[in-house]
Order: C-alpha cells, then sequence, then structure tokens
C-alpha cells in the first residue's frame, strides 16, 4: 500500500505533533507499506521541515511503514546534508541527486 502524505514547506515547529498525530492516525490498524512525503508550498524549507520530516520517519516506523521523501528540492536536500542526515532521511538515489 502507498499513501501520499504532504508536509507544507512553512510548517512551524508548534505544527510537528498534529502532523505526526495525523499520520498516526491513517496508519493506525492498516497493513505496511509506503507513505511519500511531499514538501510542498511557496515558502523555502527551514530545519522545522527537517524536523518534521524526521519525527514523521519515526512515526511511520513505529506502524511498521515506511517513508521516502518525494522530488526533495535542492535546497531541503543541502539543509538535510548540511545537519548529516541524508542518509536517515533521504530515499536512496535522492542524496545523489543534484
Amino acid at each position: 500500500m502507498v499513501m501520499i502524505f504532504r508536509v507544507g514547506a512553512g510548517v512551524g515547529r508548534a505544527e510537528i505533533p498534529a502532523l505526526c498525530a495525523d499520520l498516526a492516525v491513517l496508519l493506525r490498524g492498516r497493513p505496511p507499506g509506503v507513505v511519500i512525503c511531499e514538501v510542498t508550498g511557496p515558502d523555502r524549507p527551514g530545519l522545522p521541515v527537517v524536523e518534521a520530516v524526521a519525527r514523521l520517519r519515526l512515526t511511520t516506523i513505529g506502524y511498521g511503514w515506511q517513508l521516502h521523501v518525494r522530488d526533495p528540492g535542492p535546497e531541503l536536500r543541502r539543509l538535510i546534508a548540511l545537519l548529516g542526515l541524508t542518509e536517515a532521511l533521504l530515499n536512496p538515489g535522492e542524496a545523489d541527486r543534484r
């Protein structure tokens, strides 16, 4: 099973627990699959977006699912790399895209 979950590029830290709770509700009781995380919106992604993706990944793992970030833009890829989280947050192949 594949599920799309969108995160706004302007997400704030205060919104992250609600995002994780929303995702948990969607995953609860379903057989494991893959959540495709799309970072959307006109805003530049900042640290809260990286934190949101990391916490959403932990949420999916808790339910036996996987999380893949779909087409992260160059700014998000650079920020993830700067924080040393490339292997943890980006799908194989996404880390090497330029």
